[in-house]
């Protein structure tokens, strides 16, 4: 009898049956979460900020998580940009992990639509003291990008917001990136929705528009699989 072949895609996921094989215990999800914070020296945003949230929302449900705030750190180290950009503030929880490893005189420039949550971001800005680091504008991203507010480039763009419009906001955010600038695209998934042959959602149905555009571009791109799919792209 032949034996069923593996798949690439069957060693993909972290529940893989070779791991399987040897981790006996339930809620592997949960044993591989704090696996990775306990083995990575990811700190909890609570642990770290002073946060002031006063949204119905809690910050496990809606904000970055402490793997992908790691993560941006990381790459922020990495490359020591002087100027960011930010599509989608949210409470601020990214764009003060974002300010941690800028250059001396650099900033992280911070776009955020919804009134409610620019208000939010600007006092956790100011009582983390990162309120010099940052500015946050409130607008919708394609108008203030598509104006003249904004004028100097980046060496990294962080794009967490109106997925509908993920092309536009790519094209817009490309035009304003330096040499080898990096652009670094969350919920690339959009909870499953950009997987489907066809989109549930606006917000999936933009996610999809944007991919099949950038498969006509010659860029160097990657995209990560954890929390809702993170893509990097890299200008040539």
């Amino acid at each position: 009898m032949k034996k069923n072949k593996l798949k690439y895609s069957s060693l993909f996921l972290p529940n893989q049956p070779l791991l399987k094989k040897y981790f006996k215990s339930n809620n592997f999800e949960d044993h591989l979460y704090y696996f990775i914070e306990k083995n990575s020296n990811v700190i909890r945003p609570r642990k770290k900020y002073k946060i002031y949230n006063p949204s119905k929302f809690s910050i496990e449900e809606m904000a970055s998580n402490p793997i992908s705030l790691s993560f941006l750190n990381f790459i922020t180290n990495m490359i020591k940009p002087k100027y960011i950009l930010e599509i989608g503030s949210f409470i601020g929880l990214s764009t003060m992990e974002l300010s941690k490893n800028i250059k001396k005189n650099g900033k992280v420039i911070s776009i955020e639509k919804f009134e409610k949550f620019y208000n939010i971001a600007t006092k956790n800005f100011k009582k983390n003291m990162l309120n010099k680091k940052i500015k946050i504008i409130l607008g919708d991203a394609n108008e203030v990008l598509s104006s003249k507010i904004i004028k100097q480039k980046f060496d990294l763009v962080f794009i967490d917001g109106n997925k509908e419009k993920y092309k536009e906001l790519f094209i817009l955010c490309e035009n304003k990136l330096t040499k080898n600038g990096i652009i670094i695209i969350d919920n690339i998934f959009n909870q499953g929705d950009a997987l489907n042959r066809k989109t549930i959602t606006k917000k999936g149905a933009g996610v999809k528009k944007f991919l099949q555009y950038l498969k006509k571009k010659n860029i160097q791109k990657c995209i990560l699989p954890f929390y809702d799919g993170i893509m990097l792209i890299k200008k040539n």
